[in-house]
């Protein structure tokens, strides 16, 4: 990996006019939209190589530059949208958040546990279960998730909710860990008559509103995440960034956009 990861930097050198000395590229961010360099890659450059201005990593900004593309947005510049544009957020922290909290119609949530209904309030946050909002149909125009789905027994269930939730012509833009090569999804965890059955080795990954703890792998997604999300009725756009001189770089850099037909 360290060593696909130096490839990767050395041809950064040579793309759309970036800048890059050792680990360290320069460009203007599409978080903050603001000229900065992004340091700190590791050999995992998905979650690494922070801006120096807003302190996001690559999943981010690559999230960030799909939203202002999908959008019509420059790199440049704060975020704008109309004030009538509702944007509803899985995450309530790290630095996406941060640069569109500000917006008119925005709202943020986080998952808690089951104890909690949909729609409620926890410790100050919206807490929200995707895979049975509380939101009414049609509701938002933009519905972003950052490495999430996987993270539930029945995303599926989830993305139907999505489905529901946005307006005609609304876009789920998302990330999540993906095997282009593999047909099927790789289900790792399931529930049994209420107890989690473990169908392969436990994957935990990172979580702000459990850090001490993180948080279970259930689904590693292949094509037939794409296949499911048409039969839902979704217009399935999969997305391979390279853009190093917006500090997008790295061979799983992927955005999925779900859109509803409007």
């Amino acid at each position: 990996m360290l060593n696909n990861l130096r490839h990767i930097l050395q041809k950064s050198r040579r793309g759309a006019g970036s800048k890059c000395s050792g680990n360290v590229l320069k460009g203007f961010c599409p978080v903050c939209g603001k000229k900065s360099h992004f340091a700190g890659f590791t050999d995992n450059p998905r979650e690494s190589g922070l801006c120096v201005v807003c302190g996001s990593f690559n999943r981010q900004r690559q999230m960030a530059y799909i939203v202002r593309r999908q959008c019509g947005l420059p790199v440049k510049g704060k975020f704008y949208f109309p004030p009538e544009f509702s944007i509803y957020n899985t995450e309530s922290n790290g630095a996406l958040h941060c640069a569109l909290k500000s917006m008119e119609n925005y709202t943020c949530s986080e998952y808690f546990g089951d104890l909690d209904g949909p729609g409620q309030e926890v410790q100050g946050i919206r807490h929200e279960n995707l895979q049975k909002l509380s939101f009414a149909d049609k509701s938002f125009d933009l519905l972003l998730s950052s490495d999430v789905l996987e993270h539930m027994p029945s995303p599926y269930a989830a993305h139907q909710e999505i489905f529901r939730v946005l307006k005609p012509g609304g876009q789920h833009i998302f990330t999540v860990p993906f095997n282009p090569g593999v047909d099927e999804d790789d289900i790792r965890a399931r529930v049994v008559d209420g107890q989690i059955e473990y169908l392969a080795e436990k994957i935990f990954h990172g979580d702000p509103v459990r850090p001490n703890d993180g948080i279970l792998v259930w689904t590693i997604f292949g094509q037939e995440m794409v296949d499911r999300l048409t039969e839902l009725g979704f217009v399935v756009a999969t997305m391979r960034i390279n853009e190093p001189y917006h500090g997008i770089i790295g061979d799983n850099a992927i955005v999925f956009v779900a859109q509803k037909p409007g």
